[in-house]
């Protein structure tokens, strides 16, 4: 805690975190090296020297079926926390990635695209803390920014009417020809 102390006083401070996911499941079976309960711990840590961070969040990581259970495990987790910004990306796979190989051996299977709308419409929706959620990365099929709690309802209206329009033919082929992020 000292030494946390001490890296606050030097100036550390906006500390960016790739927390992915508040599913184990998803966090295990990814060999990200870690569980949620260490996210909490160590942000814990965090907040009590002071120091302020933000979460990037990879909307596809819990898979085919699993993604709003990653959310809603994921909304768990930060509501317990202070992040100041919650940065969400979407999982984009490449065919020279080890989970591209794993999905080849039927051991993952890819969430659609609007699944993954329908994940971060569910994150949105379960968080209860004051944030803020932007998706600005180029692997994101849409745009979208706001505070939270205040803007949840136009977000959660947004993503509602996109995944009731969207056409997951046209959005998959966004996600295929996207060469790099």
């Amino acid at each position: 805690m000292d030494e946390l102390k001490e890296l606050r006083a030097l100036g550390y401070n906006g500390l960016t975190f790739g927390v992915e996911t508040g599913d184990d499941e998803a966090l295990t079976f990814m060999n990200k090296g870690f569980r949620a309960s260490d996210v909490l711990e160590q942000c814990k840590k965090l907040e009590a020297a002071g120091i302020s961070y933000n979460f990037f969040y990879l909307t596809g990581i819990s898979g085919a079926g699993r993604g709003e259970i990653g959310a809603k495990a994921s909304a768990e987790l930060f509501n317990q926390l202070h992040p100041q910004i919650i940065e969400s990306s979407m999982l984009t796979i490449y065919k020279t990635s080890k989970l591209y190989q794993e999905i080849q051996r039927g051991n993952w299977k890819e969430e659609g695209e609007i699944e993954k709308l329908a994940e971060l419409k569910a994150l949105i929706e379960n968080l209860t803390i004051d944030t803020r959620i932007v998706t600005d990365g180029a692997s994101n099929l849409i745009q979208v920014r706001g505070h939270l709690p205040a803007d949840k309802e136009k977000l959660v209206e947004y993503l509602n009417h996109l995944i009731e329009t969207a056409d997951e033919a046209a959005l998959r082929e966004y996600r295929v020809n996207l060469r790099h992020l």
